[in-house]
């Protein structure tokens, strides 16, 4: 039977190295549209570049590929594992330069991190290094997913896909939680705070995963609080070390304790 319904568009955002997940997606939100979408009188469309963008000339590729999609979508899903992409002379990708597009804009993004295992040999140090430096960057300003396999990739996205809709219905100006909000201004405060502070957070890597950071600099006046919130000094590393998903609560902290 018809029935009369929202339809929120999802941009589809990765590199090449995530093609299971990519693929993935389309069919988590098909399951998710058959269980709500007569419920909720909601129905979510998937959106690729490579199934709903036609050849264009006159601009960059990147910049042909938002003005066909970004600016008609009204969330997005982020998916990394090892790569970040190819530059795009505006960005560091064309996956980093969407979703930076949509933290701007102040529409929802879910960002995911795959923490399978990786063959070093097919590594590419370079796009690693600036996959990190992205992830730590969106790490301090906001809160992402990780994912150890497809099969909790797809129970995490298709929990999470009912909250943010949920948040959007009751409140249309809803910007999810999880995802990086003002971005640029708000790591530029983080890093002012941290800096005047002598105090700095960096991500601890064992064994090829990150599970873990540090808190390092001039820690002696909060070592007490730091403690308290779970840390564990690490001498030979020189700094406290903490669980991932401590990393916001323990910014904050330092942010409110300049």
């Amino acid at each position: 039977m018809a029935f009369e319904s929202k339809v929120f568009k999802i941009l589809i955002a990765s590199p090449g190295d995530v093609d299971e997940e990519r693929k993935a997606i389309p069919e988590i939100i098909s399951d998710w549209n058959n269980a709500n979408s007569e419920v909720n009188k909601v129905v979510l469309l998937p959106v690729k570049w490579e199934t709903h963008s036609a050849p264009l000339l006159g601009d960059r590729p990147q910049g042909i590929i938002n003005s066909q999609l970004l600016t008609t979508c009204d969330m997005a899903i982020g998916v990394f594992w090892t790569r970040i992409g190819s530059p795009t002379g505006v960005s560091e990708s064309g996956t980093a330069e969407e979703i930076e597009w949509f933290i701007e804009n102040k529409k929802p993004v879910m960002i995911y991190f795959s923490s399978r295992d990786i063959n070093p040999t097919k590594l590419d140090l370079d796009q690693y290094k600036s996959l990190t430096d992205f992830k730590n960057r969106l790490r301090k300003i906001g809160l992402t997913g990780s994912y150890e396999n497809l099969s909790d990739f797809k129970e995490q996205l298709l929990r999470q896909l009912s909250i943010n809709v949920r948040k959007l219905l009751d409140n249309p100006d809803y910007i999810e939680s999880l995802s990086p909000v003002t971005a640029k201004e708000k790591e530029k405060e983080i890093k002012k705070i941290l800096k005047a502070d002598r105090i700095y957070i960096e991500d601890y890597e064992k064994d090829g995963k990150i599970k873990t950071f540090l808190v390092k600099g001039d820690t002696t006046s909060i070592k007490t609080q730091l403690k308290e919130m779970g840390g564990r000094w690490n001498n030979s590393l020189k700094g406290w070390i903490f669980t991932k998903n401590k990393e916001i609560e323990v910014a904050e902290f330092i942010k409110k304790n300049k």
